[in-house]
């Protein structure tokens, strides 16, 4: 990030308006649908945009929330062998929300995770960390459900040396 994008970040911080949290409620339940953005293209296969989904359960204290969870997103495939390749992968997510009042807030959030790729035909069983961040907007429908609209950008280790822009939009559920 450059000076300029610096001071800019700086400044809207100091002078957000204090945020009561991002739920009334410490535990809650989230789902979401995800459309995936490849990075780079891979010749050997059609790394198109893709379908994902995830769920979490997130604990919630003050303007900071940690959550757990499952992301399961198509990322290869090929017609012509009707080969198709997901990312299966457990992640740990923590949140801090920058901004809130009138019913939305703004948050960023980091993601590490753990997982591995699924074939309906032969792949590697092996286990391949993920790392990314990105940030969003809780917008709330009552007391206990808000609308979750995020992006992250995600990479994975090893052979797989490209990213991914996720955009997602969910639903978390105080309890």
């Amino acid at each position: 990030m450059n000076r300029a994008g610096l001071v800019v970040l700086a400044l809207w911080l100091l002078t957000a308006r204090s945020a009561a949290g991002q739920s009334a409620f410490p535990i809650s339940l989230q789902g979401s649908g995800a459309v995936l953005f490849p990075e780079s293209s891979d010749p050997a296969f059609e790394s198109q945009t893709r379908l994902g989904w995830e769920a979490q359960a997130r604990y919630t204290f003050s303007r900071f929330s940690l959550g757990v969870g499952f992301q399961r997103s198509t990322v290869y495939r090929l017609r012509q062998f009707d080969f198709t390749a997901a990312l299966s992968l457990g992640f740990l997510e923590p949140r801090y929300v920058l901004l809130s009042g009138g019913g939305l807030g703004g948050y960023v959030a980091g993601r590490v995770g753990l997982g591995k790729l699924s074939c309906n035909g032969q792949c590697i069983e092996k286990t391949y960390a993920t790392y990314g961040g990105g940030g969003g907007v809780l917008v709330r429908v009552n007391r206990r459900l808000a609308l979750d609209l995020g992006v992250q950008y995600f990479k994975l280790s090893d052979t797989f040396d490209s990213g991914y822009l996720m955009a997602r939009t969910g639903f978390s559920l105080g309890l």
